[in-house]
């Protein structure tokens, strides 16, 4: 399986190989880059799809200590240049988008695109601190009662119980524990916002409808610190998953926004 070593890690990732543009994808909290399998179907010949499993999910090792976003982002590019790729378009959903936006900011120069899906770029308000806290500490204990894993497959995938339930398998069969430096990754995030206007490649940004994260106000805050240019849209009947449950709507709007890119 490919890895890429660094800073005590080791960064598990998948190439599609296509021949387009490279698009690298990072999963939201909870989740790994088997999120985004529908992507890479569908359009991995079309683009280049480097799909990411971040610190504490999916395949990637790392040593247990704390890390924020922007090694997240150094993760990420590091991925990049194990690869000999120079430009990517970053992307990502939520605790992704986190990571893609940082990348961003860390490399504008190798950036020809951003791709945010339910995210916000201002840190957590103490009362939303105090309730992440709280369900994530739940989270990593030893047991873990259906109703809870019911109600966060609902908050964080959406979609039906089919897109839920293989979710829900794989976190009883996984060591919840990894996730505790993650865990303090998204809920001690810092504001980029005021870094934004910084930001000069095309943008696009995604919501779900039902996605209790991410508010509109956010998703315009964003929007209007990117200076107003980037395209804004939200999805009916998607939660935070939105390329997951709506993978048609997505797809499409990925397409569209990747062929439109400038050289």
């Amino acid at each position: 399986m490919p890895f890429v070593a660094r800073g005590g890690a080791k960064i598990h990732y998948t190439d599609t190989g296509g021949t387009g543009p490279a698009l690298v994808l990072s999963h939201s909290m909870l989740m790994d880059q088997e999120m985004f399998e529908l992507q890479q179907a569908e359009l991995g010949q079309r683009y280049r799809l480097l799909c990411i499993d971040s610190r504490g999910h999916g395949l990637t090792e790392d040593d247990g200590t704390p890390f924020s976003y922007w090694d997240l982002a150094r993760d990420a590019w590091a991925v990049a240049d194990h690869l000999g790729i120079e430009r990517v378009v970053a992307g990502g959903v939520a605790h992704g988008a986190c990571t893609a936006l940082r990348m961003t900011l860390l490399a504008r120069p190798r950036t020809r695109g951003l791709i945010v899906i339910g995210s916000a770029a201002s840190a957590m308000s103490p009362q939303r601190r105090a309730g992440y806290r709280e369900v994530l500490d739940f989270w990593t204990g030893y047991v873990l009662p259906a109703p809870v894993m019911k109600m966060v497959s609902a908050l964080t995938i959406g979609g039906t119980e089919e897109h839920r339930r293989p979710w829900r398998e794989k976190w009883l069969a996984e060591d919840r524990s990894r996730i505790r430096q993650a865990a303090d990754c998204v809920i001690n995030r810092d504001s980029v916002l005021e870094l934004l206007g910084d930001i000069d490649c095309p943008a696009l940004i995604l919501r779900g409808v039902g996605d209790q994260a991410t508010s509109p106000e956010d998703m315009q805050e964003m929007a209007a610190s990117l200076g107003g240019t980037a395209q804004v849209h939200t999805i009916a009947g998607a939660a935070i998953a939105a390329n997951l449950t709506h993978p048609g709507e997505v797809n499409a709007l990925f397409r569209m926004f990747m062929d439109g890119l400038p050289a």
